[in-house]
């Protein structure tokens, strides 16, 4: 009894509140909490990774990735895959930010500085199209099924084919596709979207240049800002891609994903996969990447810059597809997005320039 009264506590409303409140006291103690708590994570991950069975290249070993992993908390992915932390030195190491400090530091900033603490409208799917529908950043039809009447969910699936999302899910997990529907199978559906949380939504179809390279998933842009007060800069891009019989691009999910010049939306690098494949060209279209320039770059551009004067987020991701009709529109926004991939192309490091660009955009010290 003492023991379900003490989880009672801890996980109470007014224990949440104090914790915050003492975060937004003790910033950099929120994010030690935070890279403590992913690194345990990390760690339970590697655990099942390893009784699984993990081949270690030459210079690589389980003790060296612990030690990595106690030191910057970094996932066995980043050590083997995304960064080769085994080939590089201690100080190498240090350059880079792995997603448990990414993750860290989207908590530091939330705690200083509060007014930017507003991540309900990115998080939440229906929010975020509710939101910026409004705006004119969003077109499609949609709805969020346990708001929505039976009625209203026929009437969308039976004109058009939809896809389904649950309303706080990420990592592109959880998705389904629903192709146009008439019938008593309706219903069906529409009960297992309440009883699931799922924000359904019109299906969305890309341009004819960038679906040309995986026509079954909606291949997505995925544009940085970092945003203060009046002070709004893009700060990295990156375009996903599914492979196989993937629908959705997710990178987690096993997309890939090729780095874009921000200036100019060409692709600079070889796609990548958290696993490490690194392609030159699509692997199954075979469509070269490198060398591509995305269409309507300076709108894309524009297009996120104005968005982002519409949040209170200071690092947001924004996923901008190109549509059939040439009209730009967000299939969703990230409060956290995982910026640390980025690193993945060239195998540098880019911590001291994210710490550096958000100390100068806020007037603030930020260290991690």
């Amino acid at each position: 009894m003492i023991k379900e009264n003490v989880k009672s506590l801890l996980s109470s409303d007014f224990t949440r509140s104090l914790g915050t409140r003492v975060f937004r006291c003790f910033p950099s103690l929120a994010a030690s909490y935070c890279k403590r708590q992913e690194g345990k994570i990390c760690r339970q991950e590697a655990i099942q990774q390893l009784q699984a069975g993990v081949t270690f290249p030459e210079g690589a070993s389980r003790e060296d990735y612990f030690d990595a992993l106690d030191k910057h908390q970094v996932s066995l992915s980043e050590y083997l895959h995304q960064f080769e932390f085994y080939r590089l030195t201690e100080k190498e190491r240090s350059e880079f930010i792995t997603r448990s400090e990414m993750r860290a530091l989207s908590l530091k900033l939330r705690m200083m500085f509060p007014e930017y603490d507003h991540i309900e409208m990115l998080r939440f799917k229906e929010k975020f199209l509710a939101h910026f529908s409004a705006l004119g950043f969003c077109h499609r039809r949609w709805l969020y099924a346990p708001e929505a009447t039976y009625e209203q969910f026929a009437d969308l699936v039976s004109s058009t084919g939809c896809i389904a999302k649950p309303h706080d899910g990420s990592l592109g997990q959880g998705v389904e596709i629903i192709d146009k529907q008439t019938g008593p199978q309706v219903k069906a559906w529409y009960d297992k979207m309440v009883q699931n949380e799922m924000v359904v939504e019109e299906y969305l179809h890309g341009c004819e240049a960038i679906q040309a390279f995986h026509p079954s998933s909606l291949n997505t842009i995925r544009f940085i800002t970092f945003g203060y007060k009046d002070k709004i800069i893009p700060f990295g891009a990156l375009i996903r891609m599914g492979v196989g019989n993937m629908v959705v691009d997710n990178t987690h999910a096993g997309g890939i994903f090729a780095h874009v010049n921000i200036k100019t939306g060409v692709i600079e690098s070889e796609a990548v996969t958290t696993d490490g494949l690194h392609v030159s060209a699509h692997p199954d279209t075979h469509i070269p990447l490198i060398g591509f320039q995305i269409p309507m770059w300076d709108e894309i551009t524009d297009f996120c810059l104005n968005a982002a004067r519409h949040t209170k987020n200071i690092i947001t991701g924004w996923d901008v597809v190109i549509r059939d009709d040439n009209r730009l529109e967000f299939v969703e926004a990230n409060h956290r997005p995982d910026i640390q991939t980025m690193q993945s192309w060239f195998k540098v490091g880019s911590k001291r320039e994210i710490l550096a660009t958000l100390s100068d955009l806020t007037g603030k010290r930020i260290t991690i």
